[in-house]
């Protein structure tokens, strides 16, 4: 069915145009005067990534139409369909092969569920897949096991391979897996393929060697335009510090216009990387409650043009037309 999903969106993007503007719709009609409508605006967290929990007034909407007044109602946490009209996808997956697996997915049901990941990936994404750390005796961050352009049965065989592999004994370099794969694997993916990395992993930043920071690796995400989503596993039982390394991962993710889909058993891994295929499709937002005012009134098909900014966010331009 998720195949099916993917030639659905794309007919659905295609006939939809190229559009830069965000799409803003307009609620079903209420009891209001002719000078005033609501409308549902959509303002993407990857615009204001530090923002936490706003109200509405950490949101600024004016309208470019002459006479129109906008007032934001309320605010909440939602998902949208990402703008593009074509896309093209280059995806790293990054798998956590550390030592704590062996307790945290002793029956290694991660390994089925990621294999449904790449089956249910468009036909036409390039893929790659590395392992950290690395498996060898030396230390190292990360091994490639299949490079970026790689069909789904080599990346499918390669997770194959790490399933029958013992464990790294070499800990959990997130961050540097991310500074030094993203340059590899990524940097120089076609510019009109959107480029992400879904890493998978059960733990926090660990590394005996030098460990770059989390800053360092949004740094490199963002200079690359490469969205970051993270599958979580564990709970405060299983990661002594899980509530500031879900704050990481969230801060990077919604900085990248990625998400995280976390969950505590390994039984939900399947339901997790299903998650993930969503993300691909559908991006974090916040969805902006609007009422719009017109001395005069509107006029049936009217288009009013509307600025929309979140306190140290970036500013972004919506379309009514109503």
């Amino acid at each position: 069915m998720r195949r099916y999903r993917w030639v659905l969106l794309g007919m659905g993007l295609w006939l939809a145009g190229c559009a830069p503007e965000y799409r803003v719709y307009e609620l079903p009609a209420e009891p209001l005067g002719r000078e005033t409508r609501v409308a549902h605006a959509v303002y993407f967290k990857a615009d204001a990534p530090q923002l936490r929990e706003p109200d509405p007034s950490a949101f600024r909407v004016v309208s470019d139409t002459p006479g129109v007044r906008v007032e934001v109602l309320g605010c909440k946490p939602s998902r949208a369909r990402r703008p593009q009209q074509q896309r093209r996808l280059s995806v790293l997956i990054a798998w956590d092969q550390s030592l704590s697996l062996q307790e945290t997915d002793p029956e290694r049901r991660r390994f089925p569920a990621g294999e449904r990941l790449v089956n249910d990936l468009p036909n036409d994404a390039r893929l790659a897949l590395v392992n950290f750390a690395s498996l060898g005796d030396s230390y190292a961050d990360y091994d490639v096991r299949v490079p970026m352009g790689s069909t789904k049965a080599q990346v499918i065989d390669a997770l194959q391979y790490l399933n029958r592999s013992d464990f790294s004994a070499h800990g959990t370099p997130l961050w540097n897996t991310l500074c030094y794969a993203i340059p590899e694997l990524l940097a120089n993916e076609p510019s009109d393929r959107e480029r992400w990395v879904i890493l998978f992993t059960d733990g926090q930043n660990e590394t005996a060697g030098h460990t770059h920071t989390e800053q360092e690796a949004l740094q490199v995400a963002q200079q690359h335009r490469v969205k970051l989503v993270f599958v979580l596993l564990g709970s405060e039982a299983t990661i002594p510090t899980y509530a500031e390394v879900y704050r990481t991962l969230e801060y990077l993710a919604n900085a990248t216009g990625g998400s995280v889909v976390a969950v505590e058993q390994a039984q939900d891994l399947r339901e997790a990387f299903g998650e993930v295929l969503d993300t691909l499709e559908y991006a974090p937002c916040y969805d902006l409650h609007l009422r719009l005012y017109k001395r005069g009134g509107f006029r049936r098909g009217e288009t009013v043009r509307l600025r929309i900014q979140a306190t140290g966010g970036n500013e972004r331009v919506a379309t009514l037309r109503l």
